[in-house]
């Protein structure tokens, strides 16, 4: 049984909308914990919440993870419960958001679009899945409830496609998506430890295109491995490949922003 429930939405914190979440996982699994992974992602903003969940089952693998944001919440799209190969669970909308954490935990083992009537929910109002449906089905996850029990296998190939693609290899060169910049403006690409180490065992430093933007910086291990106003690149906190500028922004340095492709190789 899981105890912990890793939450990440873009209901902001102004509403209600978060605390009653909670109060409907507590209701119904009282001996559980919710991690507030992210709720100040922008509405509707699908790529920033998938990057944001899987970089929550990198480094909580064993958490349920529930991933709420949710453009067509209403409109008859699925709720689904995602059991990956690592058995990290996931719950949300079948929207694409699942997708990267999924990845990141193996892939996907199996899928099951959940029926609230098979744990006796009510009808879920038009607008809020997450309270009515959502969220109690992470609660009863976390309680020892079997995936298979709260809903209907389907298809892993008829899932909706991620926001993002994962990082792939050409000769040489590694390319991949700008995933994310983070609050202090460190852009993150979906490239992990291990596609780099295949490419090289122990690079110093990595060349990067971004449109026409050419640099060539050192691979570190923490930010402070070079000097401040100094570029580095590093594996952060989410796992991916990272560049950072020290005590500065990288993203408004360079003009970078989530969605352009950016290829890499190693360095002279």
């Amino acid at each position: 049984m899981q105890s912990i429930i890793c939450f990440t939405s873009d209901f902001g914190l102004g509403d209600t909308w978060v605390g009653m979440c909670h109060a409907v996982i507590y209701r119904a699994c009282p001996q559980t914990r919710v991690v507030d992974l992210a709720h100040d992602i922008l509405p509707f903003d699908i790529r920033k919440a998938a990057a944001v969940a899987a970089s929550g089952v990198w480094q909580l693998p064993e958490a349920i993870h529930l991933v709420v944001v949710d453009p067509g919440v209403g409109g008859g799209r699925r709720d689904l419960c995602v059991v990956t190969r690592r058995g990290t669970i996931l719950v949300g909308p079948d929207n694409g958001v699942l997708i990267p954490a999924a990845w990141r935990a193996g892939g996907v083992e199996s899928v099951f679009s959940i029926v609230p009537a098979q744990l006796n929910f009510q009808l879920p109002l038009a607008t809020f899945h997450a309270r009515d449906v959502l969220a109690p089905a992470a609660a009863a996850l976390a309680c020892g409830v079997g995936p298979a029990k709260i809903g209907e296998p389907v298809e892993v190939d008829s899932l909706i496609a991620s926001p993002f693609q994962f990082g792939y290899r050409e000769g040489d060169v590694l390319i991949a998506e700008v995933v994310d910049v983070d609050h202090f403006g460190s852009v993150r690409l979906a490239i992990s430890r291990e596609e780099l180490d295949a490419l090289c065992t122990i690079p110093q430093r990595l060349e990067f295109s971004i449109g026409h933007l050419q640099m060539e910086v050192p691979l570190g291990r923490t930010f402070s491995d070079v000097q401040e106003g100094e570029t580095v690149a590093l594996f952060d906190s989410s796992g991916w490949l990272t560049i950072a500028v020290r005590l500065g922004s990288a993203a408004e340095r360079y003009g970078i922003e989530p969605g352009v492709l950016a290829r890499v190789r190693i360095g002279g």
